[in-house]
């Protein structure tokens, strides 16, 4: 159980951010999100592979990488709706502006910060593509949803099912939800969160996650001032 859920709060976080689509022209066809999974994955093991020694270490410089090359693109603001559930429905304007704000501020500077730890305890390792493989797209020409599924396999054990939930933007394919072991990172976000507004509001949750973030922001600039 306890390497189980090691797995989940290093490897879950980081595949929604690592397999996220990147614009394309608008055409329902499911096939080009799995094709875009596939390009980005090669792309994103290229550079940790290449700039290892730039990373290593350095929680600002991961920040960067995953700020730049991943989190733009992402739905967050579809993820922050399903997020908050109910909840959405009955927040003003300027809360749904300022969740979505620290909301995408959470999944970059945590997801940065499981990303240098993971790169830290791999630090001679060379990370491989074929690592992770996918399925052929299980869905239907002109589809707009698809749930693109895959494997990664670990160094040891059993491989690890992942879905990569899926739906056709203005801007192209994009992840709004990934599971991994059936476990949903927009579920689990929701059950956290809904505790939290259910018994001190809104407000308080979008504080909370506000110092939060602050706090890992300042450890990662004092990190890249150390490197």
């Amino acid at each position: 159980m306890q390497t189980q859920t090691y797995t989940h709060r290093i490897i879950l976080p980081l595949l929604i951010l690592v397999f996220s689509a990147i614009s394309v022209p608008v055409q329902a066809n499911p096939k080009d999100a799995l094709n875009l999974l596939i390009q980005t994955r090669d792309e994103l093991y290229t550079a940790l592979n290449s700039d290892r020694a730039k990373l290593n270490g350095n929680h600002k410089a991961v920040r960067e990488l995953v700020e730049k090359s991943l989190l733009p693109h992402i739905d967050i603001i579809t993820a922050s709706k399903w997020v908050l559930g109910k909840h959405w429905r009955n927040s003003s304007k300027e809360q749904k502006i300022q969740f979505i704000k620290q909301f995408r501020e959470l999944l970059l500077t945590f997801y940065s910060s499981a990303l240098a730890e993971y790169l830290g305890e791999k630090k001679d390792a060379v990370f491989d593509p074929k690592a992770f493989s996918f399925q052929p797209v299980r869905a239907k020409a002109g589809d707009t949803e698809v749930t693109i599924r895959s494997e990664l396999k670990p160094e040891s054990g059993k491989p690890l099912p992942v879905h990569f939930h899926m739906h056709l933007t203005g801007k192209g394919w994009k992840v709004y939800d990934v599971s991994v072991e059936g476990i949903s990172v927009v579920t689990t976000y929701r059950t956290s969160f809904g505790t939290e507004i259910e018994q001190k509001g809104l407000d308080s949750l979008i504080a909370s996650l506000s110092e939060k973030n602050n706090k890992f922001l300042a450890q990662a600039e004092t990190s890249g001032k150390n490197k």
